[in-house]
């Protein structure tokens, strides 16, 4: 069976949507348009039915989501860890209790996506990126926190630049606290 034939994810709905997301913010299509064609990726049940909605837009890649490498869980209890994880794994799970860890993401490499999933209860996990890279926070706290500084408040914030390195920041913070840090 062909790869456009097969049933699409939820995943590839939202890869999808981001890419109509990013077309009207670049002016390639009007909102009127993008309305139609996002209820229209909402609706699709196969890559055959996605294809022509992304057709006329710059390469997104492939349309049906390729499965993601998943790192092993950073499970930190009572202490502090610091990693710098390999981009080339897409997903990060990091669980901190009652304690720290810091996960250095400075540096990606152009077009990397990384998912990083923050759990902190009791403790802090604090992220770097470099200026510039695209972050999407999507991640809540229940009596926690969950905050984005800058790191050096002289220099300001770059805007984020097409194929710059995307990551995507998701978990819960109880009693705890997310940082991520730009610089």
């Amino acid at each position: 069976m062909h790869e456009l034939e097969l049933r699409i994810s939820d995943v590839d709905r939202d890869r999808a949507a981001s890419a109509l997301h990013t077309a009207v913010s670049e002016g390639r299509l009007t909102w009127p348009e993008h309305e139609e064609r996002l209820a229209r990726v909402y609706a699709a049940r196969t890559g055959a039915e996605l294809a022509p909605l992304l057709a006329d837009l710059p390469a997104t890649g492939s349309i049906v989501a390729t499965p993601r490498q998943e790192a092993p869980p950073l499970l930190v209890t009572f202490g502090k860890v610091r990693r710098r994880p390999d981009p080339a794994v897409g997903v990060q799970h990091v669980d901190v209790t009652m304690g720290a860890a810091v996960i250095d993401l400075r540096d990606l490499p152009t077009g990397c996506l990384i998912d990083v999933v923050a759990n902190s209860t009791l403790g802090k996990v604090e992220v770097f990126v470099s200026p510039g890279t695209s972050l999407i926070d999507e991640g809540t706290a229940w009596l926690g926190k969950r905050s984005t500084v800058e790191g050096h408040r002289k220099t300001h914030r770059l805007p984020v630049r097409p194929g710059a390195p995307v990551v995507r920041l998701s978990g819960h913070s109880v009693l705890g606290h997310v940082r991520v840090t730009i610089g």
